[in-house]
């Protein structure tokens, strides 16, 4: 198992279990002491979890993120089928919002084919895919990078971002919630996206399985706020609002 996809399973298990200890992952992950207290070195210091003595705690979820790195090694099925959806109502000649997530970066990845273009993002790893594509004309908005996640935020990625009308908007959140609506870990990443799905026509939410029923602190805005929810699996009718 290679050491980020070990990894991302010790995130996963901490995250479900909030608290576990350093003998557990051994025997979960088939690895030595010495290898776990590692991948525990390096998770603390990025700010995932917490080491204790003989273990780790999971840090709140509402209020970090996991790196992008990790993320876009996750659910990687899931986020194929709902780019693929996605992509369906793209065409030649529009301008899009594409925020900075993992999982509209697979649908970034898929636009060779269209012509003219325009993409706005707050996203610097999307900015950086698209750099060389030929028909996609780029505007990154520039501001504050939030490192782990790649994405600019802050008062002048909002300015830049709200200068622009577009077609499309595509995003994605933390959590989707059929009372609490769509919602996101951090206040600067939700204040973005919503710029993005006013600033657009149509506004649509990229959302795999794992985020349903999930609820953050930061609310983008009510289910009835985008267009349409795209996810990997059909949707229970209390997600789609007419």
């Amino acid at each position: 198992m290679l050491p980020l996809e070990r990894q991302q399973h010790i995130l996963e298990i901490l995250k479900e279990k909030q608290a576990v200890s350093v003998e557990e992952l051994c025997a979960r992950l088939y690895s030595s002491g010495a290898t776990i207290r590692r991948d525990l070195q390096m998770l603390e210091n990025s700010g995932q979890l917490r080491r204790t003595h003989g273990g780790a705690v999971f840090l709140d979820g509402n209020a970090k993120d996991f790196p992008l790195q990790m993320r876009e090694n996750e659910n990687l099925s899931a986020k194929d089928i709902i780019a693929r959806l996605a992509l369906e109502h793209i065409h030649s000649g529009q301008t899009i919002f594409m925020d900075a997530s993992s999982t509209v970066g697979q649908l970034a990845l898929r636009l060779t084919r269209f012509r003219n273009l325009r993409v706005i993002t707050n996203g610097l790893k999307i900015a950086d895919m698209l750099a060389g594509v030929e028909g996609v004309t780029v505007y990154c908005t520039g501001g504050r990078l939030r490192e782990n996640a790649k994405s600019f935020v802050g008062v002048q990625a909002m300015e830049f971002a709200a200068r622009f009308n577009a077609d499309l908007a595509f995003f994605s959140c933390r959590g989707v919630h059929p009372e609490s609506g769509i919602t996101d870990s951090t206040e600067e990443e939700a204040d973005i996206k919503r710029i993005y799905m006013r600033q657009a026509r149509r506004a649509f939410l990229l959302c795999d399985d794992s985020k349903l029923g999930q609820e953050f602190f930061c609310k983008i805005g009510d289910l009835d706020a985008v267009d349409g929810i795209i996810c990997n699996r059909p949707l229970g009718a209390e997600y789609i609002h007419k």
